[in-house]
């Protein structure tokens, strides 16, 4: 029996929150292992360095022949950036275009709107994660058991509206500890380790992940009902910028884990109107809300989803109300929610699609050459990174517009019109080589994918459809394929579990009409359903893919499918009082 599940058993809570507890503010061993002459980090170290930003990983390629041969693991580290709202300019994203030189050659684009740099090396952490915060940028809290980075609508027309709210999460919620600052950039020791708090985390900080996402009323592009916390403004007349409150949603999240039918998927659920000077504390009571009463024994069982379900949202709003001191006005009605991609252009933005958030040089395509020339001859220098792992610069006219594009085509990269709307429209997780979570790929076969699914639709003559197509190597759920209009979790190393009838405004949640496929039966399983949507397309419906599968229904819509060519490991998933965000 390991030392932490001994220390786990004893105190009768999840090996993590010893380790957060008995971390000295997220400093434990990594001072001395930081500096340490062995390539990887021991166990609790890598529970503390998540809370500063950081994954240690090993390249999946190579572990079984390497195991094989009585070698260690190939370990490296990703280092995330958080970048609340996405908002970036020309100098910062110089910085990481520089320390990319020092990973692996790339960057990687979130679907949380941070930058991720892979297969970073031990000796290398300390310099890079200095770096990052000599551009200005930060990885503190980018990972860990606190609120994570803020995602809100990129759209420059809303700046002046949600850049303030956006900035005021933040510094609620960035932990108080030093430790990131004695460890990471400047070496100094807190004068008095007894004298530090966290107000706002306690010592043991949340008991797992929390994740706050500000909408714009009618664009869901950040898909807020799938935070923690989901914000979305209310405006006088309901049209005009001036914010008049916000509605606050609660209990979103999208992970679940295989076998394990008491976790799963969920959409939030409105809690309230908050006027506009109380939504940041009104925010912060449901965080210490979750402190306080989340799940500490079962961390597949620890989100704040989990708690509502448990207690009911009537209890989180009494147990708000009591902290506020005054009761809550009932939340409004929301606009109708519309998809938002943010590609193509305006007057004065220009949205590009990166295959995967991955920022690469290939034989044919030098995006990141591209973008580096963009930016440092400042054809570029307010850039966005979209929920969707994409890219929209701000500030440029038709004319720049008409010389990023030139720029962009003799790099070999494709314009929004260059591509089909499902290419486009696509997104996957990291998944192999580098996540420890991935149970299968996702990235690296997601061209593939998009493939089979572009050439159904050009045979039934659909090909213009704009369906998104979202896909994991595993259930956490990073790219949100339960929202998706086609959603593909990888189950095992060669098989994935399918949803259908997620809608493109990421306002239902998929249901599961195949367990265990392997991607070789996409073909077949998708194929008679978009026969029929395409029939109904003929026939004049309008209503788009996601729309019309939910439409449909789940018993009628499995029945079309072939019979599964693997042992299936349970029925379709149907939670359907949970299905649509209220």
């Amino acid at each position: 029996m390991s030392e932490r599940t001994e220390r786990s058993e004893r105190t009768g809570r999840a090996s993590a929150e010893d380790v957060k507890a008995e971390s000295r503010h997220l400093r434990g061993t990594l001072d001395g292992e930081l500096g340490g002459s062995e390539d990887s980090f021991t166990g609790d170290a890598t529970t503390l360095l998540k809370f500063h930003g950081i994954y240690q990983q090993d390249d999946r390629d190579v572990r079984r022949a390497r195991t094989a041969k009585k070698l260690p693991l190939d370990y490296s580290c990703m280092v995330r950036a958080a970048v609340p709202r996405g908002r970036l300019t020309a100098e910062r994203w110089l910085a990481l275009d520089r320390l990319a030189e020092r990973t692996d050659g790339t960057l990687r684009l979130t679907t949380r709107q941070g930058v991720q740099l892979h297969f970073v090396r031990k000796p290398d952490l300390r310099q890079i994660v200095h770096d990052i915060n000599k551009a200005g940028l930060s990885t503190l809290a980018a990972c860990g058991d606190v609120v994570r980075n803020v995602m809100a609508c990129p759209d420059p027309r809303h700046d002046h509206a949600l850049d303030p709210v956006v900035q005021e999460l933040v510094s609620r919620f960035r932990p108080a500890t030093a430790a990131y600052w004695e460890l990471f950039i400047d070496g100094e020791k807190a004068a008095s380790l007894e004298e530090e708090s966290e107000p706002v985390y306690g010592e043991t900080y949340l008991p797992r992940k929390f994740k706050i996402g500000v909408a714009w009323p009618g664009d869901n592009c950040i898909d807020v009902f799938s935070n923690d916390v989901g914000i979305v403004p209310t405006l006088a007349n309901g049209e005009s910028a001036d914010i008049t409150g916000y509605v606050v949603l609660v209990g979103g999240g999208l992970g679940r884990s295989v076998n394990r039918d008491d976790t799963y998927p969920r959409l939030g659920t409105p809690l309230a109107w908050v006027a506009p000077g109380e939504v940041v504390d009104v925010v912060e009571h449901v965080v210490t809300t979750q402190r306080d009463h989340g799940n500490r024994e079962d961390r597949k069982r620890a989100r704040l989803k989990y708690l509502i379900d448990e207690r009911g949202i009537e209890w989180l709003r009494s147990q708000v109300e009591t902290k506020l001191g005054r009761a809550l006005p009932p939340p409004v009605s929301l606009a109708e929610w519309h998809p938002g991609d943010h590609h193509g252009s305006t007057d004065d933005t220009m949205g590009l699609p990166v295959p995967s958030g991955r920022i690469a040089d290939h034989e044919r395509v030098q995006l990141r050459t591209a973008l580096r020339r963009l930016a440092t001859d400042r054809l570029i220098d307010d850039i966005r990174v979209t929920p969707r792992q994409d890219l929209l610069f701000v500030g440029v006219d038709a004319p720049r517009q008409s010389r990023i594009a030139d720029v962009l085509r003799d790099h070999g990269v494709a314009l929004p019109a260059d591509v089909s709307p499902v290419r486009r429209l696509s997104i996957a997780c990291p998944a192999l080589p580098t996540c420890g979570q991935a149970l299968g790929e996702a990235e690296r076969v997601l061209p593939d994918v998009v493939d089979t699914i572009e050439a159904l639709l050009a045979t039934h003559g659909v090909a213009d459809e704009p369906i998104r197509v979202n896909m994991t190597g595993c259930p956490n759920g990073c790219a949100r394929p339960y929202t998706s209009e086609i959603g593909i979790s990888g189950r095992t190393k060669k098989t994935y579990d399918l949803y259908l009838g997620g809608t493109a405004a990421g306002t239902r949640l998929g249901v599961e009409v195949r367990s265990d496929m392997t991607l070789d039966e996409l073909d077949s399983v998708l194929g008679p359903v978009v026969e029929r949507f395409a029939a109904a397309r003929r026939s004049g419906s309008t209503q788009r893919f996601g729309e019309w599968c939910a439409g449909i229904g789940i018993a009628e819509l499995t029945s079309w499918l072939p019979e599964p060519t693997v042992r299936m490991r349970g029925e379709a998933r149907q939670r359907e009082p949970e299905m649509t965000a209220r």
